[in-house]
């Protein structure tokens, strides 16, 4: 196969030569972001009925899909595109090295997390940069369907846990300031992610504006004991209580516990 199709996912769901798109149907946009999230994998005619059309299904739902199928790729084929192959159990679409934005996005950030590893966060932060200049607004749009709702959910929390790892290669690079603006909008997003305030506390307190993130805690906790009974996390008050004796604060190590295992049960 050689195309010079590209495929985006992330933002609206779209097959492009160059500037120009091809032009393509909501239904197809739901068929091809179910075959490029499993990309170079056979996806089943049972998950593409599921994943297009949900329950209850519409008659005749595997005539349908080969329609969708044939459909989809007569669009593809008018530019040069021949990777949608016919498997005994369903279909698989057939997509090379940079071909695809997710897997473009998902080479940068490994990229980024081994500089990180390898105490480089100058080239970490060029890589997280690069990584989240492939998105251009909520992922999979125009496309419908159950499995597009629960996808638009992941791959905008995997957005949100790079741009938190970005935060703290700013932070470790001693540029505290760069990060409040984005920071506080992204607070105000998600009100309970402690990740997020532990990295805006952080900022503003090497800003030299204490009382802000003092400030910013005490919301914090006033949230999470009214609405899910719990204080925060032992890690972010730690935090507090350095700043309230005006100690050095860190720089990764408490990132890395608020987004791990005990973080994700507080979204």
């Amino acid at each position: 196969m050689s195309s010079s199709l590209t495929f985006q996912i992330l933002g609206v769901v779209e097959a492009r030569i160059g500037t120009d798109f091809v032009r393509l149907s909501g239904k197809q946009r739901s068929l091809l972001a179910v075959l490029l999230l499993q990309a170079n994998c056979t996806v089943t005619n049972t998950r593409l009925m599921d994943a297009v059309w949900g329950r209850p299904l519409p008659v005749a739902p595997e005539t349908r899909v080969r329609t969708l199928v044939s459909e989809l790729r007569r669009a593809l084929s008018r530019h040069g595109f021949d990777g949608i192959q016919t498997k005994p159990s369903g279909y698989v679409i057939r997509v090379e090295d940079g071909q695809l934005d997710l897997k473009v996005f998902l080479a940068r950030v490994r990229q980024a997390r081994e500089a990180v590893i390898n105490g480089v966060p100058g080239a970490a932060l060029n890589a997280y940069d690069e990584a989240l200049t492939l998105w251009h607004g909520t992922a999979l749009t125009g496309a419908s369907g159950p499995f597009a709702d629960a996808e638009t959910a992941r791959l905008e929390e995997v957005r949100l846990t790079v741009m938190e790892e970005r935060f703290g290669a700013l932070l470790q690079l001693g540029r505290p300031a760069e990060v409040v603006t984005d920071l506080s909008r992204l607070v105000l997003l998600h009100p309970l992610r402690e990740g997020l305030h532990a990295q805006l506390m952080t900022a503003l307190y090497r800003c030299g504006r204490r009382s802000e993130a003092l400030d910013l805690y005490r919301s914090l906790r006033s949230r999470l004991v009214q609405e899910l009974g719990m204080e925060p996390l032992t890690e972010l008050r730690n935090l507090q209580q350095q700043m309230l004796s005006s100690e050095p604060v860190p720089d990764l190590a408490l990132q890395d516990q608020l987004t791990g295992p005990a973080h994700a049960r507080r979204r």
